[in-house]
């Protein structure tokens, strides 16, 4: 059955699709539309119930570069050298994978934190996780926040989390690259979103964005867009300050040079939230390496690579003033 919350019409719509055996009968009022998923057959036993809960979710898809090829070159060690290899690798693999994933959880306990201090917190922020191999997903159920507020602030969470995720990424020598979008998806088990907005995110992060970068999707852009007019609209205090939080939301966002929206994690927006230190701490390390990538690639003949790292190196230098640095600065 699907229902649509009266606050923000489609773009708060949700369904719960119950999965029923093709002979039962179930009544619902005008207001449901139900799903009886026929095609399924004998895998569903008649008496076998399953209840789905399908609507609009955020999702973002970060895949960290390089892991494969360094897994490679490992084998069984048969000396105690073989074994500092195999060690050294795992951290910089396994290790440094597992780390990021923390980090980016506590990203959200922080914000938690900190957003408690204002205002009176109805739910966690916290996303649901899911990793595989060197890839891990975010996602959010963006229909059941308590609150208008929360709704939109689990959306501001997660970009300031990615974007502080990318910089103590590149900063640690591992290049990092994503997609966030919003669209419609399912949890089919605890914490694993399937459907769209998976599909959405995960097409982003592979297909599109190339180089070490992650990119916003179209149905993000549209779900804050479409907030905003609705929020806009309404002369209260509490809506005031949502659509300040929608606005903030879209600082993290602008235009690469190819015409693609991406999370700007050099941007000034981001230098207003950063703690003191991030100019020396995140960028200068982030930046150090990928000048070293991009020379390596060079050097190696590697034209697809050398030309990618030459994109991440301008974007680079063209906000290291925010920062007040300059590409002088890497010695």
């Amino acid at each position: 059955m699907a229902r649509h919350r009266p606050t923000l019409g489609l773009v708060r719509q949700f369904a719960c699709v119950t999965i029923f055996s093709p002979d039962e009968v179930i009544g619902r009022d005008a207001l449901d539309l139900v799903f009886l998923l026929r095609d399924f057959g004998d895998n569903v036993p008649s008496m076998k119930q399953n209840n789905y809960t399908f609507g609009w979710h955020l999702v973002a898809f970060l895949d960290v570069l390089g892991q494969r090829e360094r897994f490679r070159q490992l084998k069984v060690p048969t000396t105690p050298a073989e074994v500092l290899t195999v060690n050294e690798v795992l951290m910089q693999t396994a290790h440094f994978v597992n780390d990021l994933r923390d980090q980016f959880k506590e990203e959200f306990l922080d914000f938690d934190r900190r957003l408690s201090m204002k205002r009176p917190v109805v739910e966690s922020l916290m996303p649901k996780f899911v990793g595989f191999s060197d890839s891990f997903v975010i996602s959010i159920g963006l229909w059941d926040a308590k609150d208008d507020f929360t709704f939109f602030a689990k959306v501001y969470s997660t970009l300031s989390a990615a974007s502080s995720l990318m910089l103590t990424s590149l900063g640690k020598a591992h290049a990092l690259r994503g997609g966030i979008d919003v669209d419609l998806g399912c949890e089919i088990a605890d914490g694993e979103v399937y459907g769209t907005a998976l599909e959405k995110a995960y097409l982003l992060e592979c297909r599109a964005a190339e180089y070490p970068r992650i990119l916003i999707g179209g149905g993000l852009w549209k779900y804050l867009a479409d907030g905003l007019v609705e929020f806009e609209s309404r002369k209260t205090p509490e809506a005031d300050k949502i659509c300040n939080v929608i606005r903030k939301s879209k600082e993290f966002m602008a235009i690469d040079s190819d015409g693609r929206r991406i999370l700007d994690y050099m941007g000034a927006f981001m230098k207003t939230i950063s703690l003191p230190g991030a100019a020396e701490n995140l960028i200068l390390p982030a930046y150090k390496f990928v000048v070293a990538e991009s020379d390596a690639w060079i050097k190696k003949g590697n034209v697809k690579l050398a030309g990618r790292y030459a994109v991440l190196r301008r974007y680079f230098e063209e906000r290291l003033h925010i920062w007040g640095l300059k590409p002088d600065d890497v010695v």
